[in-house]
């Protein structure tokens, strides 16, 4: 089952949503996956780097469900169109670049989770109606215990949010970093160990200096 997407860019957390939607079977709750066009693309690690204001660290605490974005969709259910979001909790373990502390929580914004079908919020729709899963291409969704380094920027709602999907380092429990997107920007690090992530993210900024 396919559909457009009517969802209108929005300037608020930097992504334009655009292509179809493919729905299919993830355990028991459909999910809905689309190509995400994110509006910074970097070329490098070092234009990533410039683009953080915040370089950090940390494990995942917490995640929430956070408000749905809504944009008005007529002849949508509603006439509105409804993009869930999560809040993610990061407890910072060390510093790369920016203000944050050591053991600070930050807050951290997503696109994407669980949706209401029927263009109401979640827990409000008809019951007899299945919810689904809506998952950004390129920015899987955050599990509790989870370690990252992150590349951060200011977003929504007073939280901070990934500068893209090339800013987000999955820590793996051997100490080597998993990007999760693999291309040009991310190739060099993949596999490696974190701390050579921090030494080359390091020398992009002293170089962008």
């Amino acid at each position: 089952m396919k559909k457009q997407l009517l969802w209108l860019p929005a300037a608020a957390f930097s992504l334009l949503l655009a292509g179809q939607v493919a729905f299919y079977a993830f355990g028991e709750t459909p999910v809905v996956s689309t190509e995400a066009s994110w509006n910074f693309h970097p070329k490098n690690l070092a234009e990533a780097q410039a683009r953080a204001h915040t370089i950090v660290q940390g494990q995942v605490v917490s995640v929430a469900p956070g408000a749905d974005i809504v944009t008005k969709a007529p002849g949508e259910p509603n006439n509105e169109d409804r993009i869930p979001t999560q809040h993610i909790q990061l407890k910072v373990s060390k510093v790369t670049k920016g203000n944050a502390k050591a053991g600070q929580v930050v807050d951290v914004f997503q696109t994407g989770g669980l949706a209401g079908p029927t263009g109401q919020p979640t827990g409000k729709q008809d019951e007899r109606v299945q919810t689904h899963l809506v998952l950004l291409s390129g920015d899987p969704l955050y599990k509790v215990g989870e370690q990252y380094m992150l590349m951060l920027e200011d977003g929504p709602r007073g939280m901070l949010r990934t500068i893209s999907p090339e800013g987000r380092f999955h820590i793996e429990s051997n100490g080597t970093v998993t990007p999760v997107v693999d291309n040009e920007v991310t190739t060099s690090v993949k596999g490696k160990s974190v701390g050579e992530l921090e030494r080359q993210v390091s020398t992009t900024g002293a170089a962008a200096q």
